[in-house]
Order: C-alpha cells, then sequence, then structure tokens
C-alpha cells in the first residue's frame, strides 16, 4: 500500500501475513468494513453482510465477492483506491497459489473486518471517498 494509507498496524501485512492468500482474505475482510460504514450511514443497515452471514469463505467465495463488494462499494459513489489495488493484486498472485483452509480464509477475512474499524485508519484523499 501507498503511505497515502496509514495503518498503525501495518506490521501486519509486512510481517505476519506474509502470504498473499493470507493478506488477500484480510484485505477483502478490511474493504468489507469499510463498504458495510457507508452502507451504514447511508441505510442505518448493513445489507451487504447477509452475502457472507452463516458461510464457509473459500478462495471460490473470496474470488466471488471481491466483484459484488466492488459494485456495492460505487453504488455509493465511493472508492479505496490503494486497499483496492492492494487487494487485486494479492488476489492475482494467489490464485494459483492459495494454501489456507477453509477455515483459515474466514479467519483472516475476520481479523480484516475487525481492524477495519480501527480509529487509526485515516487517509490524505483526493479520489472521491466516502469515510
Amino acid at each position: 500500500m501507498n503511505d497515502n494509507l496509514v495503518i498503525e498496524h501495518r506490521y501486519v501485512l509486512d510481517e505476519i501475513l506474509v502470504s498473499d492468500d493470507k493478506k488477500a482474505s484480510f484485505l477483502l475482510g478490511f474493504l468489507t468494513r469499510k463498504l458495510t460504514h457507508i452502507e451504514y450511514k447511508e441505510l442505518k443497515a448493513t445489507p451487504f453482510l447477509n452475502k457472507i452471514y452463516n458461510i464457509q469463505l473459500s478462495h471460490d467465495r473470496i474470488k466471488a465477492l471481491y466483484p459484488v463488494m466492488i459494485n456495492e462499494i460505487r453504488k455509493y459513489d465511493a472508492i479505496f483506491k490503494e486497499l483496492e489495488e492492494e487487494a487485486s493484486i494479492s488476489l492475482l498472485k494467489s490464485d494459483k497459489n492459495w494454501n489456507i483452509s477453509d477455515d483459515e480464509t474466514s479467519f483472516y477475512f475476520t481479523l480484516g473486518y475487525t481492524l477495519g474499524s480501527a480509529p487509526n485508519y485515516h487517509r490524505e484523499v483526493k479520489d472521491k471517498e466516502i469515510t
């Protein structure tokens, strides 16, 4: 990610989640949290969560979820440029080398989701984004 994106827990991505499959799961969880913040701000509800409740997240499910998530983010006229770019790169790099189980995929996604609400996440944004 660029220096434009500041996450106090950056070491999580750089030192702990060193494989792209873990990073992809984590970053999609992080993006999901950003989307649900937008939804709640606009709708006072989080309908996107209905797409992931009670399911086991797998590599195929994560790949299918990503374009849906981006489409939903765009419906709110928002963009998370650096997060989306890094998630895309991690998904591409891990496509043929996904080595984590469905339980681990769900676990890293959930970690990203919970850290996605961290108050220490901020951006100096030039593109159109709702935070």
